[in-house]
């Protein structure tokens, strides 16, 4: 498949739309997949749409929901029981659009005191506990390692042993973040392991340690994650994952809606060429 026709969009860029409106704009830029939160709305990740609502605005705009964004922290033993019930209840939003994953994003805070031992051990805990969830529901995970130096999930590599390790190694997959790669110093790409790519791009100016998702913009030929050249690695390799824009940065969201979708065009000529 074409990789522009797996372009997509994350909510994070214009969450002030509402869903509906989000979804035409994606739909406007040429786009059918978009992903949705549970972080940036108080209405929930489906804005408190009826059924018959959302099943008419994914119709009008052709737009199909990729992923619901995130369960956080999900691998922190001392959340485990809520987050199990947490996660219930984004598979049946999941289930109410047909959306196929639901991100998990490890625990970042700097105050974790957890060994690397007890980290992994902690992780399988927690994959054992979600996977029959997954499996029955017909989703499947995807785990966000964040290269922030205070995770206790940097990698890819061991999320990877993570998930051969659990008893429902095929409920998951990975997620690759062209950030938080850049962040983590990995080296190591896993194409085919990939179900979803993150891309954004950051400016020169920081240190690396002081950079933050506030500096997460579009990527442009300035970006010093080289997103375009991480991209290129997973097509080559044979990644046929949805390519998704999650810029984080306020600068971003403050676009008028014009401003953005001019910006969002530039920017994916320029990432995929």
């Amino acid at each position: 498949m074409n990789p522009r026709a797996r372009l997509s969009l994350n909510r994070v860029a214009k969450p002030q739309l509402p869903l509906v409106e989000f979804l035409r704009f994606t739909a406007e830029l040429g786009m059918k997949l978009a992903e949705v939160r549970n972080d940036f709305t108080e209405k929930g990740v489906l804005d408190g749409l009826s059924d018959r609502e959302l099943q008419g605005a994914l119709a009008e705009t052709g737009v199909q929901i990729a992923s619901i964004n995130a369960l956080y922290p999900f691998e922190d033993a001392e959340q485990l029981a809520s987050n199990v019930e947490r996660l219930k209840g984004l598979l049946a939003e999941a289930k109410r659009v047909g959306c196929a994953h639901i991100v998990l994003c490890p625990l970042n805070d700097a105050k974790d005191r957890r060994s690397p031992s007890e980290r992994s051990g902690d992780l399988v805990v927690a994959l054992n506990a979600y996977g029959p969830l997954f499996a029955e529901a017909g989703v499947v995970g995807l785990i966000e390692p964040l290269g922030f130096e205070a995770c206790s999930l940097r990698t890819k590599r061991a999320a990877l042993d993570g998930i051969a390790r659990c008893t429902h190694p095929g409920s998951y997959a990975l997620l690759h973040d062209t950030f938080h790669h850049y962040l983590a110093g990995e080296k190591e790409f896993f194409p085919k392991q990939t179900a979803l790519v993150h891309v954004s791009g950051v400016l020169a100016g920081k240190p690396k340690s002081a950079i933050t998702d506030d500096d997460r913009i579009l990527v442009t030929a300035e970006d010093i994650m080289d997103s375009r050249g991480q991209v290129a690695t997973l097509l080559t390799g044979g990644c046929g994952a949805p390519i998704s824009y999650e810029p984080f940065s306020p600068a971003v969201r403050a676009m008028s809606v014009p401003e953005l979708k001019e910006a969002i065009l530039r920017s994916a000529k320029f990432l995929l060429g």
